[in-house]
């Protein structure tokens, strides 16, 4: 499970930032980073929040990163 080449393919695809996904999902900005930079596992609770935020469910969310 990449989850950080799951949120960078939905970055790309929505054209949202850093920033954009700390506002409109409610997360910690540090969190945001350090998810994308690959220094820290989201919890169940951040995933479920980022799958919401791009309209996608969990599975697919998990799924965008594991494509090559």
């Amino acid at each position: 499970m990449n989850i950080k080449k799951s949120l960078t393919y939905f970055m790309k695809q929505s054209g949202y930032t850093q920033a954009d996904i700390s506002r409109l999902a409610i997360l910690n900005p540090a969190t945001v980073s350090l998810v994308i930079n690959g220094h820290r596992d989201p919890t169940c609770k951040t995933i479920q929040k980022l799958s919401d935020l791009f309209g996608v469910k969990v599975s697919e969310f998990i799924q965008a990163g594991e494509r090559g």
